[in-house]
């Protein structure tokens, strides 16, 4: 079994124990963790200058997937208008309520920073390779900054600020009844309406939520995706979070 995920895995038990229960194995790898914080980020690929292809693989995954909904090959503010009506359509927000306006101005914004770091020949659409190249800045950018901080690899990697606001949305989303969790029956029915068949959305859930063990909030569902976005490690939980179980076909 992959050390990571040993590690993420008895990082976020260790959580609901009492002071007195938080020592023993979850210390022991937490300090080892540390020790290992070089060799632990190159597994992770964070210290790696270029995204390896299970990191494409993962991010063309969610721009086809999440991003690009008429399936064109591009992503342009058309595809977040049918992102947005969708999204309003499933949570019965009706033209002009409070959360129907506020969903328009968070994908205007979302959309408008996204152009900004990935639509490099300016011409209103963010192609496959453009949405790559992007990443690959973020990612170099975000190398720079490890070697400033040199050993403290420990940090969650940072996102840009689109994305940050993305994972919030999608979060929102998820929680279909807004009780700061999401459940796997929220989970499956949000998969389902990106084509995600049902099955292979609890598998995923079941997987990333630790068999069920962990819960999953705001703070747990931002560092899977962080995984998501950075990690080169095929064994981490967040590679699952997007309802797909196999990147290696």
């Amino acid at each position: 079994m992959c050390f990571e995920w040993i590690y993420q895995t008895e990082r976020y038990k260790e959580r609901d124990k009492t002071p007195s229960e938080n020592n023993g194995f979850a210390s022991t790898v937490a300090d080892a963790f540390r020790r290992g914080g070089r060799k632990m980020g190159l597994v992770l690929g964070i210290f790696k200058p270029e995204l390896s292809e299970f990191q494409k693989k993962k991010l063309l995954y969610e721009f086809s997937t999440f991003f690009d909904l008429n399936k064109d090959g591009t992503l342009e503010w058309h595809d977040f208008e049918m992102a947005r009506q969708k999204i309003c359509d499933m949570s019965g927000w009706q033209v002009g309520s409070p959360r129907y306006l506020h969903t328009h101005e968070l994908f205007k914004e979302i959309w408008r920073k996204l152009q900004d770091d990935g639509d490099e020949n300016f011409d209103g659409k963010i192609s496959k390779e453009e949405w790559i190249k992007m990443w690959q800045t973020f990612h170099k950018q975000h190398l720079e900054q490890l070697k400033k901080r040199k050993d403290d690899v420990t940090t969650e990697p940072s996102l840009p600020v689109w994305l940050e606001k993305y994972i919030e949305y999608k979060f929102n989303l998820l929680d279909r009844t807004g009780n700061g969790f999401v459940d796997v029956e929220e989970y499956e029915y949000v998969m389902a309406e990106f084509g995600i068949p049902p099955k292979q959305a609890r598998n995923a859930f079941t997987m990333f939520s630790v068999n069920n063990d962990r819960k999953v909030d705001m703070e747990y569902f931002r560092h899977l995706c962080t995984e998501y976005y950075r990690s080169d490690d095929p064994s981490s939980l967040g590679n699952f979070i997007n309802g797909k179980l196999d990147f290696t076909d």
